[in-house]
């Protein structure tokens, strides 16, 4: 990655970190006060320590920007959503834009929700609002549950190294797109013998995540046609070259969905989300399944984050639920029907679900010292796709389609055992070390 890449890439994680700083300050304050021994208290007071820790000058002044700045982010960012979303959620749920307003207010500083999540979970809601202290916020996951579970020689970078994460697949013998070529600092490095074949194309940054960066390219009569050019194979080479010098990319055939499941697709994947967790024993288990597509014009990735949309998949059936976005837009609410294709998504069940869940199982047992994982898999012509694993999955896109968090669901209570197990010095349970050394 270039200077200039590092620059900006630091940049955003560092504006990252004060929002979660900002959502963590009163879930924090409000766990060190507590002294209960159920599962949210155990969970809280575990990231309320971690977030208290500091261990250099960059993480205390994160803290002391976000005591700072938390009243004019919340009291802004509250009245800019709810100018934007107020009225759609009037008409929909009946709660007027003072109550959504208060609520927010209320919400961020009694559990830390800051106004886009409150969105989010449709906490609007009359059903869920009761039950908004059962939602997992990303600060106590992305910056908190997770990084304190991990084994001090975890290797995220199996997961954030997207080509060392193909060849892994290869290795324990799952199955994962092809790697074509990976390119950095204005080198190609070809895996195949055939410098760029003539077929659809889809390119990533190596350690890209939510989509970003994302480039699909398809063939037709000897050139390339992307989203905002057509470039001959000469032209397509000299641009990831250029495009390398600021982050290393990774070139892979484009692949489709089975027929089957074209009913989910305006044209770009779509991948079924499935989280894992080894349980007591160290056995994986799954927490939770959704089914994410694309829709309108982006036609390149199914990213929750990236604008598209996504149902929660049964986890005995594999029965998918109504669709929704992420709901920082009001306007698009809870779908039957997908929005492009018009097939009905609500109560259909996905085809080889078994094996979806099989598959998920399998790759965790393979990266068996990660405690949690995201697997996004997809259901291609000739068989199930291992896509892409994440080592701090977001659980945001499951919440949102559940009227209580997670926090009170099997997640949450085998996040407070491992985090307990965690402080108490103990590792792994065995049969996760087996299958490590195996």
């Amino acid at each position: 990655m270039s200077a200039f890449g590092k620059l900006n890439h630091r940049a955003a994680r560092r504006a990252e970190n004060l929002l979660y700083r900002m959502g963590g300050l009163p879930i924090t304050l409000a766990a060190l006060r507590a002294s209960g021994t159920d599962v949210p208290s155990r969970i809280r007071l575990a990231y309320a320590r971690r977030y208290w820790r500091v261990e250099c000058l960059g993480q205390a002044l994160e803290i002391a920007c976000a005591v700072l700045l938390w009243p004019v982010a919340v009291g802004l960012g509250s009245l800019y959503l709810t100018w934007a979303n107020g009225a759609a959620v009037k008409k929909r749920c009946g709660r007027s834009r003072l109550r959504q307003w208060l609520d927010q207010l209320r919400l961020a500083g009694t559990h830390g929700i800051l106004p886009p999540w409150y969105y989010m979970f449709a906490l609007h809601d009359g059903d869920r609002a009761p039950h908004a202290a059962t939602f997992l916020n990303r600060c106590e996951t992305k910056r908190g549950a997770f990084p304190l579970i991990r084994e001090p020689d975890d290797r995220t970078v199996e997961f954030d190294d997207k080509a060392l994460f193909a060849d892994l697949c290869r290795r324990f013998a799952l199955p994962t797109v092809p790697v074509l070529a990976t390119v950095e600092s204005g080198a190609i490095r070809w895996k195949t013998d055939e410098r760029l074949p003539a077929i659809d194309l889809f390119v990533k940054p190596v350690d890209g995540c939510g989509g970003k960066g994302a480039e699909r390219w398809d063939c037709r009569d000897g050139v390339y046609c992307g989203t905002d050019a057509i470039l001959t194979q000469s032209q397509l080479i000299d641009r990831l070259e250029r495009k390398s010098w600021t982050r290393p990319l990774l070139v892979q055939p484009r692949v489709i969905n089975h027929p089957a499941l074209r009913f989910l697709s305006n044209g770009a994947l779509s991948t079924v989300r499935v989280v894992t967790c080894l349980d007591e024993r160290g056995v994986p288990e799954i927490m939770g399944a959704v089914c994410r597509m694309a829709i309108g014009a982006n036609r390149t990735v199914d990213n929750f984050h990236a604008g598209g949309i996504a149902s929660r998949v049964d986890l005995d059936s594999g029965r998918l639920s109504k669709a929704t976005d992420m709901g920082l837009s009001a306007r698009t609410g809870w779908l039957d029907t997908h929005p492009d294709t018009h097939a009905i998504l609500t109560g259909r069940t996905l085809p080889d679900w078994p094996a979806i869940r099989a598959l998920a199982l399998d790759a965790h047992a393979a990266f068996a010292h990660h405690v949690f994982v995201g697997w996004d898999i997809a259901l291609l012509a000739d068989g199930l796709c291992l896509v892409e694993g994440n080592g701090g999955p977001d659980v945001d896109v499951m919440q949102r389609h559940s009227e209580r968090g997670m926090m009170v669901e099997r997640f949450g209570e085998l996040l407070a055992w491992h985090l307990d197990r965690k402080a108490d010095g103990l590792p792994v349970p065995v049969p996760a070390m087996q299958a490590r050394a195996a």
